[in-house]
């Protein structure tokens, strides 16, 4: 099995696990972090770490992690605890989207989003949590989403997934703060990276919903596109969760704009503007 060893100074700076970093904001994130002066775990399914300026990527060590796979999750989190190198920082970034109508999707591509989004978290936590809570210290930072505060069309699944990371998160935040163990949830909006050219295609296409399939294309492209550049939400995220406090932030003018909208208007006349937008 390969062992990987910190330099002294490394050690000094800190050890941060990024899953999803090789990749998106997961790797804006690794690089964001290196520049800090943290030594990063970047882990993915491909191993592959994120582009980076010289001096910063001797400070980003791809590892290998598919947080659909409990084994893969405890192999690396033993190797890491044999090497004295458990992480004081474990940021939950990997994550997927199928963009599409809740019937459209099958059983298989439903299991998926929740398997990877949800469960690849907790079964993240399970693994790393120990550790922190053994030592008193350490920093949890799920990034969450603006579709775990509402659910427009075309997001079902991805809605209920993030909404799920609401619920863990805000017990979690209660369980452990008396262990000096810190618990964040990012709630961002769209940010500008290429998950909508890699998001996969429903396994159906139903006649009902045609009409209603390229609106709501055209609208995640568009939205992703307008969104915050990923480089500025990596750093807006962690300047928040390492220096700053508080449970709970939303990132992105959509994310702080929308929900409160939706929280203050009557219920028939937010669903009758969203139905309108969305030619529901």
């Amino acid at each position: 099995m390969m062992r990987f060893r910190l330099k002294p100074s490394r050690r000094a700076a800190g050890i941060a696990l990024v899953t999803g970093g090789s990749s998106g904001l997961g790797a804006a994130l690794c690089v964001d972090l290196a520049s800090r002066g943290w030594f990063v775990l970047a882990a993915s399914r491909r191993a592959t770490a994120p582009a980076a300026a010289p001096g910063v990527a001797g400070r980003i060590e791809a590892v290998e992690l598919d947080v659909c796979r409990p084994e893969s999750i405890a192999r690396l989190s033993a190797q890491l605890d044999d090497d004295g190198r458990m992480p004081e920082l474990l940021i939950n970034c990997a994550g997927i989207n199928i963009h599409g109508v809740f019937e459209e999707l099958s059983r298989d591509q439903a299991r998926a989003i929740m398997d990877t989004n949800f469960h690849g978290v907790a079964d993240t936590l399970r693994s790393f949590l120990p550790a922190m809570r053994e030592r008193r210290r350490g920093t949890v930072l799920t990034i969450g989403s603006l579709a775990g505060l509402l659910a427009p069309p075309g997001e079902a699944l991805y809605a209920a997934s993030k909404h799920a990371l609401e619920g863990l998160h805000e017990s979690l935040h209660h369980e452990v703060q008396r262990f000096g163990v810190r618990v964040c949830l990012a709630e961002p909006g769209y940010i500008r990276t290429d998950l909508a050219r890699s998001a996969g295609e429903p396994a159906a296409r139903i006649a009902d919903y045609a009409r209603l399939r390229p609106v709501l294309h055209e609208h995640w492209a568009a939205s992703i596109a307008a969104g915050t550049p990923v480089e500025r939400a990596a750093r807006e995220i962690l300047d928040w969760a390492i220096e700053g406090n508080g449970f709970r932030r939303r990132f992105g003018a959509n994310a702080r704009w929308l929900p409160w909208l939706k929280a203050f208007l009557p219920q028939p006349m937010y669903d009758a503007g969203l139905r309108r937008r969305f030619r529901a």
